[in-house]
């Protein structure tokens, strides 16, 4: 009897481990895939200096899918409103979409942007960038080749990314 009572919990114990030890397998590319709401958001100099060029309540979300199309935007806080067309973007703003690639071993993110509120960016992209999952739920983005800002000399920007939650009408 008691060996019949610990095959069966045995038998439970790994069945209730199983779901956990295959969500832990999943692949970068399917980790990503979803909607995903800027949480923090720095740009580190040379220097090591971390700047905060968007200001407080920095606002931003980038969508990923499973097909290898993604849209990205991040908007300042303190824009001015402005008597002028939606169509020119008022205050800080950066928005683009494109495709893009994985590769599971280097740990790296490549974008390959279609068009950008950046025109300078339109067809760009293409150098590999780190990403990392802490959780299945916190997705961090960091330029590892600096590019110049007209300001701050050369720039890596940092940003951290939370899981976006299930919209209401999707549940």
């Amino acid at each position: 009897m008691k060996i019949r009572s610990v095959v069966a919990l045995s038998g439970l114990a790994i069945s209730l481990a199983l779901p956990t030890f295959a969500q832990q397998q999943k692949s970068l590319k399917e980790l990503i895939v979803g909607t995903w709401l800027l949480d923090s958001v720095y740009d580190q100099t040379q220097d090591g200096e971390k700047h905060n060029p968007w200001g407080d309540g920095v606002k931003g979300q980038a969508m990923f899918d499973a097909q290898g199309h993604y849209s990205w935007m991040i908007m300042s806080a303190n824009r001015a409103k402005a008597d002028t067309s939606p169509r020119i973007p008022v205050g800080q703003a950066i928005a683009y979409w494109g495709t893009y690639t994985i590769d599971e071993a280097a740990k790296t993110f490549t974008g390959h942007i279609e068009r950008s509120t950046f025109p300078q960016w339109d067809g760009g992209g293409g150098t590999p960038v780190s990403i990392a999952f802490p959780t299945e739920d916190e997705f961090e983005f960091t330029v590892t080749k600096p590019f110049p800002d007209p300001t701050l000399g050369p720039i890596a920007p940092h940003l951290i990314f939370k899981r976006a939650p299930a919209s209401p009408s999707s549940q």
